[in-house]
């Protein structure tokens, strides 16, 4: 049994909002129990927005046939649904509010019966459909299968028309339905001429390749659509709008309205945490530098133990539409505690997109270091080559709410000097991002890097001081100081790096928003996180200030098992969310 409760009042006071613990289920199904509050309230705001109060009971005949729409969208055909209404005091003398309580008994969960496709000829790859026979029959999971049978069939064809529909027929005797899926297809079309307005100062043979349209091969709209998202992607332009035109011989010419965002920007930031003071950061860049989405960037920032400044160059395109090359240089010096780092790198890598989703990374970087340790000074040069995968399906960088991180990566180090032995960095990082309703979203990283030797004879203890592994500070464990957690506790770097966060973040209000966080981090020369006898562990709150571009954030972090040299708290300001 399911139970709403809500307080409509019979005077002039505005719909109460559904509270979450106005609701009960038997059996207990917490995700329909939310998504029939989300439903009840998005019902109740649109009443509000346009001046509505009614009474309890035309309040329950909208809100009974809203909470059935959900119920049957979740595969639950025979619930039945009573309401009843109590009359109780306000919170003003003399005011009567009235309580509607609503039960709901869910009945049984359909099933799908049967699948079946109508009106062309299709061969079906064994993936599909998600659900099949004996699947719970579920709208959204009709609807999904819905659109990927459609994008079967038009990479499959060349239909210019296509269009497809389902149709579901209930057997309550079985406790499930047949779902048809209906396909309207007409027009095979071969892809015809590419134009472009809008692009002037870009070459447009770039864009020709962008877009990866060829002449003559079988019209596909999913290539239409990709080609959007190849414009979007090069960063020149704020809009991208297709027009289609089909001939009589069957070819389709495609004309591409461009609308061009200023190609210069010039930006500047700051930021503070507790341990490193604060941090200043400026960058120019120029997005369209010789007409093919060339973007030059400039960069320098600022802090108290580090400065640095780089110069990157991005070649989208390169050699490939799905290819880009990425150049850049970094100068950098810092101080941590007694030591001292000048460091300078040239590194050039191609990110190759193997999908929307999907992108490895190979390349090539030189970096020199002139370290200070003590008082004795090293010179290191060093190759490494970088390799990589990416998978990343997280819609906003700057505040991720949804959507799922991972990474693989591995990097050969050698030494031109014999400064070093040869060594590997190794690299596997997850973070996810669930929303829990419109206004929580719960957060996830994890993060291992470790440092192994090329062969038997190569020694870990002969390579740079900076690439040995630190934790703490606001990208590792907030509440200690920036790379101060090496080996048990010291602040000397060690071979293997677990790290992780956890953050429940929400929204308060439009530009407002609240996060409780948990860090951890353990520095050890063996790769076991089991085995590592030191783990330090952060934890704190934070606020976020919403702006258009990203979250302003701010962190107050705490060491739960801090040392003696810890400060109580460590404060951190900067741009965007923390992963």
């Amino acid at each position: 049994m399911l139970a709403f409760a809500a307080l409509v009042p019979t005077q002039a006071a505005e719909l109460p909002t559904v509270a979450r613990n106005d609701i009960e289920v038997s059996p207990g199904n917490r995700g329909l129990r939310n998504d029939l509050r989300d439903q009840l309230q998005g019902y109740r705001d649109s009443l509000r927005s346009i001046g509505l109060n009614p009474r309890a009971s035309r309040l329950a005949q909208g809100e009974r046939e809203q909470m059935r729409q959900v119920l049957e969208s979740n595969g639950y055909y025979e619930a039945e649904i009573i309401h009843r209404v109590i009359e109780e005091a306000g919170e003003i003398e003399g005011e009567v509010q009235e309580r509607v309580q609503y039960r709901v008994d869910t009945g049984p969960e359909y099933q799908v019966l049967s699948v079946r496709v109508e009106g062309v000829e299709v061969t079906l790859p064994d993936t599909w459909p998600l659900s099949g026979e004996g699947e719970p029959l579920v709208a959204e999971a009709i609807l999904a299968d819905q659109s990927e049978l459609q994008t079967i069939i038009d990479s499959d064809s060349c239909y210019f028309t296509l269009n497809v529909s389902h149709e579901v027929r209930l057997q309550p005797e079985n406790d499930g339905g047949e779902v048809t899926y209906q396909v309207s297809a007409a027009d095979p079309s071969t892809q015809g001429k590419v134009s472009f307005t809008g692009q002037e100062g870009v070459d447009e043979a770039f864009l020709r390749r962008q877009t990866a349209l060829r002449e003559g091969v079988c019209f596909s709209r999913a290539n239409i659509d990709q080609a959007i998202i190849n414009l979007y992607e090069t960063q020149l332009f704020s809009a991208v709008r297709r027009n289609l035109n089909r001939s009589e011989d069957g070819s389709v010419d495609v004309s591409f309205e461009l609308t061009q965002r200023e190609p210069r920007t010039l930006s500047a930031g700051i930021g503070w945490d507790t341990d490193q003071g604060i941090g200043l950061k400026a960058g120019w860049e120029h997005r369209n530098l010789a007409g093919r989405a060339q973007w030059l960037e400039l960069g320098a920032e600022w802090q108290r133990n580090r400065q640095s400044g780089n110069i990157q160059l991005t070649l989208p395109g390169f050699l490939d539409a799905r290819n880009t090359l990425v150049w850049n240089n970094t100068l950098t010096h810092e101080t941590p505690d007694d030591d001292e780092f000048y460091i300078g790198e040239s590194r050039a890598t191609i990110d190759r997109r193997a999908s929307r989703n999907d992108t490895y990374r190979y390349g090539v970087a030189y970096r020199r270091s002139d370290e200070r340790v003590g008082d004795e000074w090293n010179t290191f040069s060093l190759i490494r080559i970088p390799l990589a995968y990416e998978y990343d399906s997280v819609p906003n960088d700057f505040n991720p709410q949804k959507g799922l991180r991972y990474s693989v990566g591995l990097e050969p180090v050698w030494s031109l000097n014999g400064s070093s032995d040869p060594f590997y960095v190794g690299n596997l990082g997850w973070s996810s991002f669930r929303d829990l309703t419109d206004e929580l979203v719960l957060a996830n990283r994890l993060e291992w890097t470790s440092l192994w030797p090329f062969n038997d004879s190569a020694d870990l203890d002969r390579i740079p001081t900076s690439d040995r592994l630190l934790g703490g500070g606001g990208g590792s464990a907030r509440g200690y100081p920036y790379r101060s957690i090496g080996l048990e506790g010291s602040d000397v770097g060690g071979t293997h790096q677990w790290q992780g966060s956890l953050e429940l973040r929400g929204q308060l209000s439009e530009n407002w928003g609240a996060v409780l966080f948990g860090d951890a981090v353990s520095i050890s020369e063996d790769w076991n996180p089991a085995e590592q006898s030191e783990w330090y562990y952060g934890a704190g709150f934070g606020v976020r200030y919403f702006t258009r571009f990203a979250p302003i954030r701010f962190d107050l972090g705490f060491p739960i098992n801090g040392r003696d040299s810890d400060p109580a708290f460590q404060i951190y300001i900067s741009l965007g969310q923390s992963f």
